[in-house]
C-alpha cells in the first residue's frame, strides 16, 4: 500500500463520484487515488460476498461524502457512525464504511494511516469519471492478499504485481502503530 496524506494533488474540481446501492450515500473527489488495490483477503471475501474487494487509495480531504436522507456533509471519512454512513470495527487495526440503509459497503479505513483511506471500487458511478486519464487511475494496480485468494479466483493471473500479503513496509508500520496504542 502507497503511503499518501498529500494534499497537493486536490483540485477545485470533482473528478469521480460514486454512490451506495441506493443512493442514500453518494461522493465526490477532487484528486486522483495513489492507487488501487484488489485485495483477496478472506475478510474482504466475506464482506464482499465475492473473491475480492477493489480499494482506491485517496487522500481524506479530497472526498465529501452526502448524506441525502439527513442533508449531512462530511468531508473524508467520519470518525464513527453517524446519519447514514455505519462504521463497522472487525479489528482494531481496520474499519470499514457501509450504508446504514442497503449496507452497501463504501470504504475502509487503516487507522494507523493519517489522512488517508480507501473506497470501494465498485462504488463509483461510471457516468461520473471525468476523463480517460482519472479512468486509468482507477484501475487496479497491484494484488494483495493472494495467500488467500480464493481456490477458483483466476483474477490473479491478470499480469498485475501479486503480494501474498501487505506490499512494501505497510504491516511492519501497522504493527509499531498497535504497539504504540
Amino acid at each position: 500500500m502507497a503511503k499518501s496524506g498529500r494534499d497537493n494533488g486536490i483540485t477545485s474540481e470533482v473528478l469521480f463520484g460514486g454512490s451506495c446501492a441506493c443512493s442514500r450515500i453518494t461522493y465526490t473527489s477532487t484528486a486522483l487515488p495513489d492507487t488501487c488495490n484488489v485485495c483477496h483477503c478472506i475478510t474482504c471475501q466475506k464482506l464482499s460476498g465475492g473473491p475480492y474487494h477493489c480499494y482506491l487509495q485517496v487522500a481524506s480531504k479530497s472526498i465529501t461524502f452526502y448524506d441525502h436522507k439527513e442533508s449531512l456533509r462530511y468531508i473524508g471519512l467520519p470518525q464513527d457512525s453517524i446519519g447514514g454512513i455505519s462504521i463497522l470495527r472487525l479489528a482494531k487495526m481496520g474499519e470499514r464504511a457501509f450504508c446504514l440503509d442497503c449496507h452497501a459497503p463504501l470504504a475502509m479505513r487503516y487507522r494507523h494511516e493519517e489522512g488517508v483511506f480507501h473506497l470501494t471500487l465498485g462504488s463509483v458511478d461510471d457516468k461520473t469519471i471525468k476523463d480517460d486519464r482519472v479512468r486509468r487511475a482507477l484501475e487496479p494496480k497491484t494484488h494483495i492478499f493472494t495467500s488467500q485468494a480464493a481456490w477458483w479466483d483466476g483474477s490473479i493471473k491478470d499480469g498485475l504485481p501479486a503480494h501474498a500479503r501487505f506490499g512494501g513496509t505497510f504491516e511492519q508500520d501497522m504493527e509499531a502503530w498497535a504497539e504504540n496504542n
